[in-house]
């Protein structure tokens, strides 16, 4: 007699809080949905599992007796509290921090309003999973995890249940549910035996059901349908159940080791806008986690715990799986931008109110001294280029005396740069510097600007775009306006860069067609150097120097195709390797798609930055994703595009195109062969408007680029601030980390108890040993590979084995 299959059947409501709708009707439909399911729970024996704080805070304060309600049906078992995590985010673009704040900061909620924990992770709606998550649901206090995508048309993995092995060898169990979350309206019972025809190779299996996308959960004729299934079936062994009983049978040996892509590839760059001031939130806001928790642990303020605790809900509810990878209606992408901006606006408060409280241990400026304290949030000593504006103390109109800058180093005179300001009054009154600054860890450094008044001379500038000093070679072309050739110790490593490319696209924002799985745009033309500028840029030369000095000489070229017009401005600096690309892209097509082309000379394998991670990417013409750094291989050192605006992208013969934008239609779903956007009317597209990119062109060995990428994005900061010299420093926090491949990813205040939270991560192939120092306390450390952990300081240094916050 054949073993009767068993079947956990898990009754949900998948409800985005935002996509067709804006969030007000998701929280109505949130209210409905969980009325129902409440009353239901009167009448019928079941469970009903429903997960993200943001839902259940739509309740809790437009509903307070329902909230109550269900309070007492989760300790009668009747509900249960699934996932545990803030909401479902994108899976892809959040760095690891941010998915740890996504995690426990939902099981604070659920731990104080319902005594609950889940153990099994839930996020069955997002375009793919990044390997990262495997560590961070391990060290968080999950053991396992349920999916949908990708299915098994986009990605080679056989089996739907299977261990999940992280970048440092940690190890998740994971479901991925073949057909969907939600069961039809009034003919669930019949869509699950139609499930279960094609799981006969399943011994133990589960169900999802219950209506979605808009709400809706259990119905009272699908319960009693199922009711009745559940007695006559003598083929299955059903039962109402959870994600965490399902799992408590399975003991898989099918194992995974790799990020779970390639789904639904164009929502890496649709919206590009909401995407760069996702990044921008994430880069803020831990500088100023970081910055405030130096200054609160110096005793010079007091740590902001509730105003970050705001910024953080906005950067979690804008990493929604909808709004930051651009598949809502623009009612989403404004909500996200709204969110993401209230984040930013109080993120840097906090910033300032911390940079203010560790500037009252410098001393009052001395006579005719402009004191420019400079932060720097690595915990090693950096040399970087820190760039500073500053007023002069009066307007000089002088037409025949100018006004010259002195920097110096205590006593000593350093080499510096007058660049450009960012106002335009043709004045001798406003200044912007750049200068090498040498940085103690984790601490503020004062540099002195003294003015002189001198003749005014007649500007010279170059009109050379090479620039050779016998250990880096750059040359732009003046005829194509790209990076010709960029030589270290007389080895090229890229030619013919930076070119602009426009692909033909369609408007849908998800990229769902067969052949996008394959590759997102076709048939590439390049943009063309703009012979003669106009428009936004009228009078400008195709190609001309605008800046050159002892940092670095700067040089702008200005191109167009089609309806769109874009500007590069190339900075090749002088003091180190690196050249910068800052684009700006004025973009007005409508069904195509940009990219930066990067070809690399004697390329080998392509890897990039995912949440604590480093993986290698698709190199055949996918669409591939990373963070903060893309690097391709050459000989025995990578060609690093570190990164702070955007993260698609695609690698072929031998180069690198980044994505930049996608000019889609809102919403803009396929459904079987109908027409996707109507033709009888205007329809808005995504992006249509101005975009600024900004890159960093590096060579250097793979252990360096977290490094460098965390370096690009966490600057110094400086500005020319005069102290009130109020007071001396009586604690001592000093932070040191000796080796510098070890990424500080954030210090904050403890949540749970009075000290400090220290993470760090080791983000390589091979382990690494370094010494931390936190206030008088050393320690020596092994990081294994690619691992991520975290200390807690409250006197005593000790390592924890979870990630608290």
């Amino acid at each position: 007699m054949n073993k009767k299959q068993r079947v956990h059947l898990v009754c949900n409501a998948h409800i985005d809080p935002i996509w067709q709708w804006d969030w007000q009707e998701g929280a109505s439909a949130v209210l409905s949905t969980f009325r129902s399911a409440a009353n239901l729970a009167d009448k019928y024996d079941y469970i009903f599992c429903h997960n993200e704080v943001t839902v259940y805070k739509y309740v809790e304060e437009y509903a307070p007796e329902l909230f109550e309600k269900i309070k007492q049906l989760v300790k009668a078992g009747k509900w249960r509290i699934i996932g545990g995590w803030y909401l479902q985010p994108d899976d892809n673009m959040p760095m690891g921090e941010s998915f740890v704040r996504q995690i426990q900061m939902g099981f604070d909620y659920f731990r104080e309003k319902f005594g609950v924990t889940p153990t099994t992770a839930f996020n069955v709606d997002a375009f793919g999973h990044t390997r990262g998550l495997v560590q961070i649901l391990k060290k968080c206090g999950q053991d396992s995890l349920i999916v949908c995508r990708p299915h098994t048309d986009e990605i080679d993995i056989e089996e739907n249940i299977f261990l999940w092995k992280g970048f440092d060898n940690s190890e998740i169990k994971v479901y991925r549910s073949p057909d969907g979350y939600n069961s039809p309206l009034g003919t669930t019972a019949d869509a699950i035996k139609t499930k279960l025809e094609c799981r006969d190779r399943e011994p133990i299996t589960c169900v999802m059901w219950g209506v979605g996308n808009h709400g809706g959960g259990p119905s009272d004729k699908d319960l009693a349908d199922i009711s009745e299934l559940i007695k006559d079936n003598s083929k299955w062994e059903m039962f109402h159940s959870t994600p965490e009983a399902f799992f408590a049978e399975l003991d898989p040996t099918y194992i995974v080791e790799k990020s779970l892509y390639i789904s639904m590839p164009g929502c890496y760059t649709s919206s590009i806008c909401v995407k760069q001031k996702h990044l921008e939130l994430e880069n803020e806001l831990y500088l100023a986690e970081i910055m405030s928790s130096l200054a609160s642990a110096k005793g010079l303020m007091t740590y902001p715990k509730e105003k970050l605790y705001s910024c953080f809900e906005d950067l979690l509810n804008g990493e929604f799986h909808d709004v930051l990878p651009g598949s809502s209606i623009k009612a989403g992408e404004d909500n996200g931008l709204m969110l993401f901006n209230h984040g930013l606006l109080d993120a840097t408060r906090i910033k300032t109110a911390a940079y203010f409280a560790l500037c009252k241990e410098q001393p009052v400026a001395k006579e005719g001294e402009y004191p420019i304290v400079v932060f720097n949030p690595h915990p090693y000593e950096l040399v970087d280029n820190v760039e500073c504006e500053f007023m002069l103390a009066d307007q000089n109109w002088s037409t025949t005396d100018v006004s010259r800058i002195l920097v110096k180093n205590g006593n000593e005179l350093i080499p510096y740069q007058v660049i450009k300001e960012e106002s335009n009054l043709n004045l001798d009154w406003r200044k912007r510097v750049i200068f090498e600054a040498k940085l103690p860890p984790m601490s503020m450094k004062r540099y002195s600007v003294y003015i002189e008044t001198v003749p005014v001379a007649k500007p010279t500038l170059t009109d050379s775009v090479i620039f050779d000093n016998g250990h880096k070679y750059v040359e732009i072309d003046n005829n194509t306006g790209l990076l010709k050739s960029f030589c270290i110790d007389g080895k090229e490593y890229a030619k013919n860069a930076f070119s602009l490319t426009m692909f033909d696209d369609n408007p849908d924002p998800w990229a769902m067609g067969k052949d996008q799985l394959e590759r997102v745009g076709t048939n590439g033309e390049p943009f063309a150097l703009s012979s003669t500028p106009s428009g936004v840029f009228q009078n400008m030369k195709s190609v001309q120097v605008i800046e050159d000095g002892d940092i670095y000489l700067g040089v702008e070229a200005f191109f167009e195709k089609d309806n769109s017009k874009a500007r590069i401005e190339y900075r090749i600096y002088k003091n180190n390797d690196d050249v910068d690309v800052n684009v700006t892209l004025f973009f007005n097509d409508a069904n195509k798609m940009v990219k930066l082309a990067v070809p690399v000379i004697n390329s080998g394998k392509v890897i990039g930055q995912t949440a604590f991670g480093t993986e290698e990417l698709f190199n055949d013409g996918h669409e591939l994703i990373s963070h903060r750094f893309t690097a391709v291989e050459s000989d025995d050192k990578y060609v690093a595009i570190f990164d702070k605006s955007r993260y698609g992208g695609h690698f072929e013969d031998g180069t690198l195109y980044l994505s930049l934008v996608r000019g889609t239609t809102y919403c803009a779903h396929p459904i079987e062969d109908r027409l996707l956007i109507p033709n009888d009317r205007f329809t808005r597209k995504m992006d249509q408007s101005e975009h600024n990119y900004y890159f960093r062109l590096s060579v250097c060995n793979e252990i360096e680029l977290d490094r460098k990428a965390n370096e690009f994005n966490r600057k110094p900061y400086a500005v020319n601030v005069f102290p009130l010299g109020e007071k001396d420093i009586e604690n001592k926090f000093d932070v040191n980390v000796s080796n510098t491949n070890i990424t500080l990813v954030t210090i904050k205040k403890s949540d749970k108890r009075e000290g400090y939270i220290l993470r760090l991560i080791n983000n390589y192939k091979e382990a690494q040993k370094t010494s931390i120092t936190v206030g008088n306390q050393t320690q020596i450390v092994v990081f294994n590979k690619y691992e991520v952990k975290t200390f807690f300081y409250d006197g005593n240094l000790c390592e924890l084995d979870r990630m608290e916050i």
